[in-house]
């Protein structure tokens, strides 16, 4: 016996669209083990729920919608049904046992992992993390006597000095990992970026070791200047939602 309903929602795209696709799903058989990679309806949360299964640990079943971020944990009492088959409003039909569908899940799922690394890496914790890691680069390249690691930074590319190339490179990505610690203020962060520019620069004046040279300084400017500019739309956006959340409903 299968049952065919109306898909509603986004949290399956681009597997499953919530404008107009039909599905069917057959119960599950009471000792019927499930499958990673298969979609299923479950229970959760005293909600029914369409997602795929991700893994299984311990006998907790873990789900996730193709297009969602967080996690539904529940127990294989709770799985009730399978997907069978996708009906798309003009018709067409998709065996979700076929070859078809297997192939596209699991380049859907590849790119979901991609996507759920790249957003673990830049989440608050791990944002702070890599600006810890950056300012101790930083401070090495600046202040350690390195004497240029044996490359000769008097070479000029596009007429400008390596040297001055590589100081303003370093300091672009400045601005980006004071957005945290400035709490997002936008001209903040790019005060307190170009006073790091001077203050390094300042201890090579005072280490015997390094020199302090003006164009290595403009250098520094330009960088943070234009990492700032370049985080600039971001800042104003998150400002907006931040206005936007606080602005008292009427």
């Amino acid at each position: 016996m299968t049952v065919t309903m109306l898909f509603g929602g986004r949290s399956m795209l681009p597997m499953i669209n919530g404008e107009g696709d039909k599905i069917t799903l057959r119960p599950l058989e009471k000792d019927e083990a499930c499958v990673p990679g298969e979609v299923y309806l479950f229970k959760y949360c005293n909600h029914f729920v369409i997602h795929r299964l991700m893994r299984i640990e311990g006998g907790v079943h873990v789900f996730r919608g193709d297009n969602c971020v967080n996690f539904e944990r529940v127990g294989r009492e709770n799985v009730l049904a399978k997907l069978m088959t996708v009906i798309q409003p003009n018709g067409n039909e998709i065996d979700c046992e076929g070859e078809w569908w297997h192939k596209r899940s699991k380049q859907v799922l590849r790119r979901k992992k991609l996507r759920t690394a790249v957003v673990r890496m830049l989440s608050p914790k791990a944002r702070n993390a890599w600006s810890v890691l950056y300012f101790i680069l930083l401070a090495v390249l600046m202040w350690a006597p390195l004497n240029g690691l044996g490359i000769p930074l008097n070479r000029f590319i596009f007429g400008l000095r390596l040297d001055h190339l590589l100081h303003a490179s370093v300091f672009l990505l400045c601005p980006l990992f004071l957005v945290d610690w400035m709490r997002w203020k936008k001209w903040g962060i790019l005060v307190v970026a170009l006073l790091i520019g001077l203050f390094t620069e300042y201890v090579q004046y005072l280490l015997p070791y390094r020199g302090f040279d003006i164009n290595d300084l403009v250098g520094n400017c330009i960088g943070n200047t234009l990492g700032w500019l370049a985080l600039l739309p971001i800042l104003v956006w998150h400002a907006r939602r931040v206005s936007r959340r606080q602005r008292p409903m009427a």
